[in-house]
């Protein structure tokens, strides 16, 4: 399972100072931060900016992260006009986040991932989020289909599923609705794509809802579900703990006592 870290998306109000002071230091050290904690992917999510601005924007971020980093960057934003102008200033291969299965979101997203021989991530919505597994898996078969058309199949695709608020009514169908889908996948799509989750989703305050506490215990149990790919707080110490302790449980890597002590 890797890791994608969300710790550079300008939904964090450290890092949305940091982009319009143009504080490449600041940013820098996040970067290498993340890197040495872990993370596989970087996503990197501008925010609103304004259209004078979205150029000088992309190129501060992208040429501040490739420098600080080696992680693979995931490229942010919903229409494929902004990603187009993203990868002007990228000197390595970045994914494209995010298509949705809407006609509108979804065409333009593949057509840009095909012309740069990309990988991108699709979300299994439309207007709204089905709640069950089957409505999730439809959508995901909608979009491999779409995508196969282009040329993109297997890793080249990455679908997620949506995690929802657990503290939404009905947040705990979603929830199952998300694992359902996890499992039940590679029945429906071949080759299968990989799978991602936004993890901070799932915790999202709502009507002063607090369920931080349940993050870990989704992680373990998308894990077991058959997830790829987690996008999370690369610097959250526990989280980073279950991911590891999960490839342990898997056999992938081997366990270390003194490494997790070192998490403490």
């Amino acid at each position: 399972m890797l890791i994608a870290a969300d710790n550079l998306t300008a939904s964090r109000p450290s890092v949305a100072r940091a982009i319009q002071k143009r504080d490449a230091e600041f940013l820098a050290r996040l970067c290498r931060q993340v890197e040495e904690a872990g993370a596989h992917w970087l996503d990197l999510n501008p925010g609103y900016v304004a259209a004078s601005q979205k150029r000088e924007v992309w190129k501060f971020l992208i040429k501040t992260a490739e420098k600080a980093c080696g992680l693979k960057l995931m490229l942010d934003a919903p229409r494929a006009e902004d990603l187009e102008t993203g990868l002007l200033f990228c000197k390595r291969p970045p994914i494209l986040n995010m298509a949705t299965a809407e006609e509108s979101r979804l065409d333009p997203l593949l057509e840009l991932a095909q012309k740069n021989g990309l990988t991108l991530v699709a979300s299994t919505m439309t207007g709204q989020v089905p709640q069950d597994a089957e409505g999730r898996l439809a959508l995901a078969a909608l979009i491999a289909e779409r995508a196969r058309q282009k040329g993109i199949t297997g890793q080249r695709l990455v679908l997620d599923p949506m995690v929802m608020p657990l503290g939404l009514p009905q947040g705990e169908a979603h929830a199952a609705g998300v694992l359902g889908f996890l499992r039940s996948l590679d029945s429906v799509i071949e080759p299968r794509p990989l799978t991602m989750i936004a993890l901070s989703n799932l915790t999202t305050k709502t009507a002063g809802v607090k369920t931080d506490f349940a993050a870990p215990s989704f992680l373990a149990a998308a894990a077991g579900a058959g997830l790829d790919v987690v996008m999370m707080d690369a610097l959250d110490r526990e989280l980073v703990r279950v991911v590891r302790l999960c490839k342990v449980f898997k056999g992938q890597v081997v366990f270390a006592q003194g490494e997790f002590d070192s998490q403490t």
